[in-house]
């Protein structure tokens, strides 16, 4: 009861803005609202958020970081209980670090990925840490350990197995925790040509069993541009080309509420306005049109499998949640703390078995040169 209350408030407090601020056609249950965090330091960023049901979740990030200040900052990890959100205990780190991305499988199995804030482009290094629900524990990863190119950009977590995606230079990373070391596996034969490395890149993972993970990214090679998903049937990892081709569109990020409802989405990266949003059923995937905006972070599908995406839009700091039912796209504009110039949001998840959602970022302090920011946390309660 606790949980639904504390939802139910969120949500008939943000009804009524959203009323007035959505656009013509959406819905009025479409109820998103900001949710009280613990005080931190600016500038503070939530990176990346994972819910494993309606008690427990995990935002992460980085707080009292300045730049003219040349301040390292350290990491920060939030916790919801349902009701509200606290600071969790953080792990111990020899340096100062920040928190970049998080996944669970269950209330003592959580992973987060970070390391030291770089300061080129070949001087990465990744840390790995777990949770048991009592105790974090740094567990040895030796291809992020000495400064490289290596950039993990997700993980995702199943039965024990742990993947970190990204890209090493142009070649893509598949590293899978089988419980006891890290393996890596080969890429796909699409991004290799005669032994060397394609175009190929990986921005997101979603781990449905260990023979059944999906990941996100692009390609670009003779003959083909554009965003491509990656499978894993527990042998190799195959690319899916899904129907777009001479585009400089990428899949950022990819979800489901199963196997069979998939969704994947993503932008131009910078390179223009346009985005990608792709919905399969593990065999055949197609585009679904139709929503506008140019910088496409994230995509979380809840239990009914009505996905929803952030949108960031110009000129930031604005953004918009959008939500795909009955054939047409529904968006609202997204929250912002009062008293600051507006929201920008990185990440989304929802809450396995329902369709409530949690979406993390940042919101942008006004008469503030450089710019700082404050880590925000919008919630979203289906119609109570």
């Amino acid at each position: 009861m606790g949980v639904r209350r504390r939802l139910a408030a969120l949500s008939l407090a943000a009804a009524a803005s959203a009323a007035v601020a959505s656009p013509a056609g959406a819905e009025p249950d479409l109820a998103w609202g900001l949710a009280p965090i613990p005080e931190n330091k600016a500038t503070s960023n939530l990176w990346d958020v994972a819910a494993t049901d309606a008690t427990h979740a995990w935002a992460v990030g980085i707080e009292g970081y300045h730049p003219d200040q040349q301040t390292a900052g350290g990491p920060m990890i939030l916790q919801w209980d349902g009701i509200e959100w606290s600071r969790a205990p953080l792990p111990v780190t020899q340096v100062p670090v920040s928190f970049r991305r998080v996944a669970a499988s269950s209330a003592t199995d959580v992973w987060v990925v970070g390391g030291p804030r770089s300061q080129n482009i070949d001087d990465n290094v990744t840390l790995v840490w777990r949770y048991d629900g009592v105790t974090w524990t740094e567990v040895p990863y030796p291809a992020g350990a000495t400064p490289s190119t290596l950039t993990i950009r997700d993980v995702s977590v199943v039965d024990g197995r742990v993947w970190l995606v990204g890209y090493r230079g142009n070649t893509p990373v598949f590293h899978e925790w089988t419980g006891e070391s890290w393996r890596e596996h080969l890429p796909p034969s699409e991004c290799v040509n005669n032994g060397f490395p394609n175009f190929c890149t990986i921005n997101s993972v979603k781990a449905f069993a260990p023979d059944n993970v999906w990941a996100a990214g692009n390609g670009m090679w003779s003959g083909f541009m554009g965003p491509l998903l990656f499978h894993w049937n527990g042998t190799r990892w195959r690319a899916v080309q899904v129907g777009v081709n001479g585009q400089p569109l990428t899949l950022n990020s990819i979800d489901g509420s199963s196997a069979k409802e998939i969704w994947a989405v993503g932008d131009s990266g910078g390179m223009g306005s346009g985005n990608i949003v792709v919905r399969g059923d593990g065999t055949t995937f197609g585009l679904v049109p139709g929503m506008n905006s140019p910088r496409v972070p994230g995509v979380a599908v809840g239990a009914s499998g009505a996905p929803w995406v952030i949108g960031n839009l110009p000129p930031m700091p604005r953004a918009a949640f959008s939500t795909y039912r009955a054939g047409a796209w529904d968006s609202i504009p997204a929250p912002a703390p009062p008293n600051t110039l507006g929201a920008t949001y990185n990440a989304i998840t929802a809450v396995p078995g329902t369709d409530w959602m949690i979406a993390v970022g940042v919101a942008d302090l006004p008469n503030t040169n450089p710019r700082l920011v404050q880590a925000v946390i919008a919630e979203y309660a289906p119609g109570q």
